[in-house]
């Protein structure tokens, strides 16, 4: 314990000696370590933030999309590939077991008061609760009542209410889409995002109101279906696949003019470009690693080179090549866990940046940080073993006659 002491207390004074070299030697390992903590941490938040996702959507969900609404098209309603026969057909598929018609407008202005927002419309029937885990927090969702008798009803999520209703509860309130009132029932449970897409920043009214009165038509672009278990869900896809190319009488060198996806693999996605970004960061960091590690060998070698007469007196008055090795390993791994302390305190900090300015979630975990450290001392031994055994093999007198 005397002699480790000893040399860490050497090898200390040795870099304070020269502590601006020591410094920017270090500097690749605290790059290396820094992006290592840094993108274990967003890609753990990238998966959480994915398993989240599907948990709030619910599992086993198919989505069946025709054409998309923009804002000024001059198609109408009638125009759209998903027609209430569809629905119905779809519907009957024995591993179908809820069936949800929706139609969107993606970006519309509505107003309460002076109050306005631009938000997504949706118009849905009872199933949409059912099918995509939709709950409220206050009042009540869409019912099947709303629908038949085509009230003009709507619930709203906790964006859209803020924006719409500073400080207030939207129950009971109107709201103003277009040249139609509509009276706030509920207010939609907080589901946060979905790649880029706030969930939070939606208004549903009944679907028969959305298409017939707003859009006057009856077919629609959105059908979300939920069936009985994942195994069925590939099968399922191929059903709705033959099914509508039937029912809208494609002939076989015609492309579907409609799209069928599992809804977990659209949110996966995501999950795989942050992988992609994950891999391509972790190939940086290790290439910063690498050059922070030879950085450190090269200072070594410089080191044992400028202390040759140090070695050949040290070894001349008893020293053994092992405490000669020791010695120059110790400072060799002084560098680098030093490197790998700030490296991980950089690494803390660049996350907080990320997730602050970024709006990313980010998830760090202890095992990340003691593996990220436990990277860099294995750097220290790797590259600090050759200069420290080159000067644990040097010929005592040869050592002292060097100038």
């Amino acid at each position: 314990m005397t002699t480790l002491l000893e040399h860490s207390r050497i090898a200390l004074s040795s870099l304070r000696a020269n502590w601006f070299r020591a410094a920017l030697t270090a500097l690749g390992v605290v790059i290396g370590v820094a992006s290592l903590v840094a993108v274990t941490a967003v890609s753990a938040g990238a998966q959480k933030e994915v398993a989240d996702s599907i948990r709030r959507l619910g599992g086993n969900i198919v989505n069946v999309d025709g054409e998309f609404i923009t804002i000024g098209t001059r198609q109408s309603a009638s125009d759209r590939t998903i027609t209430p026969e569809d629905v119905a057909a779809i519907s009957q598929l024995p591993t179908v077991t809820a069936v949800s018609p929706h139609q969107s407008i993606e970006s519309i202005t509505v107003a309460a008061g002076r109050n306005q927002a631009n938000t997504w419309l949706e118009g849905v029937t009872s199933a949409y609760s059912d099918v995509q885990n939709q709950q409220a927090a206050r009042g009540r969702l869409i019912t099947d009542a709303d629908v038949s008798f085509g009230r003009s009803v709507m619930v709203v999520g906790l964006d859209a209410q803020d924006r719409l209703f500073p400080g207030q509860s939207a129950i009971g309130k109107t709201v103003r889409v277009g040249s139609r009132e509509f009276e706030v029932v509920g207010v939609q449970a907080r589901r946060g995002s979905l790649a880029d897409e706030n969930l939070d920043n939606r208004i549903f009214i009944p679907l028969p109101i959305l298409t017939r009165v707003m859009l006057g038509g009856s077919n629609i672009v959105h059908v979300d279906l939920r069936v009985e278990s994942e195994g069925d869900i590939e099968p399922t896809i191929g059903a709705i696949e033959d099914l509508l190319r039937e029912q809208h009488k494609l002939p076989e060198s015609y492309p579907d003019d409609f799209s069928a996806e599992d809804q977990a693999t659209i949110v996966k996605e995501a999950q795989r470009a942050t992988s992609t970004f994950r891999v391509l960061t972790f190939s940086l960091g290790g290439i910063a690693l690498l050059v922070g590690g030879i950085g450190i060998m090269n200072m070594m070698l410089v080191s044992v080179h400028e202390r040759f007469r140090e070695i050949g007196i040290r070894k001349s008055v008893g020293a053994t090549p092992w405490k000669v090795q020791m010695q120059f390993l110790i400072e060799a791994l002084f560098l680098s866990v030093l490197g790998g302390a700030a490296g991980v305190l950089a690494g803390l900090g660049a996350t907080r940046l990320i997730s602050t300015f970024a709006g990313w979630e980010t998830l760090v975990s202890g095992l990340s940080l003691v593996l990220a450290f436990s990277v860099s001392f294995a750097v220290g031994i790797f590259f600090g073993y050759y200069p420290a055994r080159r000067a644990a093999r040097l010929d005592p007198i040869a050592a002292l006659r060097y100038e």
